[in-house]
């Protein structure tokens, strides 16, 4: 079943592009996708607990357009694996970019806290082969998924893009060692964590990963913010914030991390809630 579902991912791939067949393809995604609306329910669930002054209009709007950008990531992302330049054109602006450029001009390295918002995929093939463009990695932290071919698929496809992709039962240490040698780590922290750290994440307590948080303060290197904006088909903003604020050093390690922890997710929280129909609201965020 992998095989056949990869075998439909190239054919869909060639009909990826920025022209007549791209955004014929991606109405139908996003057709079918309203029409069997995967998740409705988990999607109004975490949107009534994030807002819970919103009424059903409002969610099935944002429901709507959820799915809409979730199209259009993907032909955005199969035309990419044809030619990964392309991210480099469909990035019209950067926000914050110097913030990004004191971060090339360091010794050291830095932690990129992102997310599923907007087309995640461009903001790492972007980022990347900004960073290769100074001489510098970026290595992505991964998890495979249940579906083995589907897995090495993406796999390839941000290798090709220029993304270093480093499994996530990598040793801290060595995420730490290659932070401090001025490697770059990406980080897609939005997702319910295996881990026992509890913090709040819009509102409500959820289990996190300390990931970013424990290399951070063990590597001293700076826990960069950064999303991307859709603004059209094929046109998208990028933005990089100022570093998060880490905890003393006075606390203690347990405390230090939990701080360290819900400062992330309170600097993620607010580029969720700027433009909440580019979150990726089918995760169960909040799990009991």
């Amino acid at each position: 079943m992998s095989r056949v579902a990869v075998r439909a991912i190239r054919f869909f791939e060639g009909l990826a592009d920025t022209g007549i067949r791209g955004k014929f393809t991606a109405k139908i995604f996003s057709g079918l996708l309203k029409m069997i609306h995967p998740r409705a329910k988990v999607i109004d669930d975490n949107l009534t607990l994030a807002y819970p002054a919103s009424n059903p209009e409002w969610r099935n709007e944002i429901r709507r357009k959820v799915y809409e950008n979730l199209a259009w990531t993907l032909i955005e992302a199969l035309a990419l694996n044809k030619n990964p330049s392309q991210a480099q054109q469909w990035v019209k602006n950067v926000r914050g970019h110097e913030i990004l450029y004191s971060v090339m001009q360091r010794g050291q390295g830095a932690i990129f806290l992102t997310g599923h918002f907007g087309n995640w995929e461009l903001l790492g093939a972007w980022t990347a082969q900004q960073e290769l463009n100074h001489g510098r990695k970026l290595h992505v932290i991964y998890q495979d998924l249940h579906d083995k071919d589907i897995s090495q698929y993406i796999h390839d496809m941000r290798e090709k893009c220029g993304m270093l992709m480093t499994p996530k039962d990598i040793s801290v240490l060595k995420l730490v060692h290659m932070l401090k040698a001025g490697e770059h780590v990406a980080v897609l922290n939005d997702v319910a964590g295996t881990g026992k750290v509890i913090a709040p994440f819009m509102g409500h307590d959820a289990t996190n990963m300390p990931g970013p948080a424990v290399m951070a303060l063990l590597s001293g290197v700076p826990v960069i913010p950064a999303c991307i904006y859709r603004k059209a088909p094929f046109e998208h903003e990028a933005e990089f914030f100022p570093p998060v604020e880490m905890p003393p050093e006075s606390l203690n390690r347990e405390e230090r991390i939990r701080l360290a922890v819900t400062e992330c997710n309170r600097a993620y929280e607010k580029i969720i809630r700027k433009r909440p129909e580019l979150w990726f609201w089918l995760h169960k965020r909040w799990r009991p």
